[in-house]
């Protein structure tokens, strides 16, 4: 298992805790502390911004701003991007993308900075998880389960 997906994991536990069962709550309960201390390591290893990034990013909006495409009322224009995600309209993108290149060339260290940290931290959740989590014989396990029940706790099943 991946670090990536312990998170998941401890989430899958959430959904199928209220199965009665004395082996089987006994090993979600166990597992569910497993799993916390995990993420608590985890989110330790998440590191904080950089000071002077948000900075940046208060710049580079106001940058955004500055050229995007204005409405009647004068107010920069949103769109819609196909992530779901919401984003300045840019009038002059060549305008735009010279700015940007001065303020990333003054804020060098610091994007150098997220950017090291946001790598070091993807490739520590790639990495197999050397955690132990307490498993149940399929035996143990209540008659009336589904597929899709199996399927969130077949980690945990030994």
């Amino acid at each position: 298992m991946k670090n990536k997906e312990i998170i998941g994991l401890r989430e899958a536990l959430n959904e199928v805790d209220y199965i009665r069962g004395k082996s089987f709550a006994y090993a979600v309960f166990k597992n569910k502390d497993i799993l916390d201390k995990e993420i608590e390591t985890i989110n330790k290893l998440k590191k904080e911004p950089h000071a002077d990034y948000i900075t940046f990013e208060n710049e580079r909006t106001l940058l955004c701003q500055l050229f995007a495409e204005k409405d009647s009322n004068g107010d920069a224009v949103l769109q819609y991007n196909p992530n779901g995600t919401q984003s300045f309209k840019i009038d002059n993108m060549g305008e735009f993308n010279n700015e940007y290149v001065k303020l990333a060339q003054k804020y060098e260290d610091v994007l150098k900075d997220m950017n090291d940290a946001k790598n070091e931290f993807d490739d520590f959740m790639e990495k197999d998880s050397d955690i132990e989590l307490k498993k149940i014989k399929i035996e143990d396990l209540p008659n009336d389960i589904s597929a899709s029940f199996l399927d969130k706790i077949k980690f945990m099943i030994d």
